[in-house]
């Protein structure tokens, strides 16, 4: 069985950095921002190449994990590719403790957990799941929120906007209202021209 390799993932990730900087003429804007230590990155969703790009932006310098829908690791060949880079299956069909230890596991070690809030890439900016929240609160980590362009085509520039970090009140439980503020505050870093 397959299983994270942290040496692959050093290598790959410039690569796959310069792919898209060619490929979209990607531009990263705010990778001061990523804090030291665990975190939760929480980035919209709109398009199969996000979890890619967000793990691009982040950079090969800190240790990427991905949460990912389980059905990913079923298509042959991708499940161990996605796993040597860092990525974990997630059943979002129901609670997935199995996940849920890996994601705090991840955090705690120091690592930078990227975690689409909206769940799926058919959500609106308006719909959020508590997952990223759950995850924040219960590890006391930072919240990195971060905007990747929606609308991709080919040779017109992608801009990814990695926000300040913030720590929600560790007293609140309030997994719904800290997911919309983190989509409030995701959709706040979208440059105008894509308003």
């Amino acid at each position: 069985m397959a299983k994270f390799q942290r040496w692959f993932q050093w290598v790959a990730v410039p690569f796959v950095e310069l792919a898209y900087r060619i490929h979209f003429r990607l531009k990263i804007v705010g990778r001061e921002n990523i804090p030291e230590g665990g975190c939760v990155i929480c980035p919209n969703h709109k398009h199969n190449s996000d979890p890619p790009l967000a793990a691009a932006a982040i950079s090969h310098r800190h240790c990427i994990r991905i949460m990912a829908k389980k059905e990913l690791f079923d298509i042959r060949g991708l499940g161990w590719l996605i796993t040597w880079l860092g990525a974990f299956p997630v059943d979002r069909s129901r609670a997935d403790l199995t996940a849920i230890k890996t994601a705090l596991q991840s955090v705690k070690d120091g690592g930078k957990l990227i975690i689409f809030p909206q769940g799926t890439r058919g959500a609106t900016e308006d719909e959020a799941k508590d997952g990223a929240a759950m995850l924040a609160l219960k590890t006391k980590a930072p919240i990195v929120p971060m905007y990747i362009t929606e609308n991709k085509h080919r040779h017109k520039r992608v801009t990814i906007v990695i926000g300040k970090p913030f720590l929600p009140d560790p007293k609140s439980r309030d997994y719904s209202a800290l997911s919309h503020e983190i989509m409030h505050r995701i959709y706040a870093l979208r440059p105008e021209e894509e308003v």
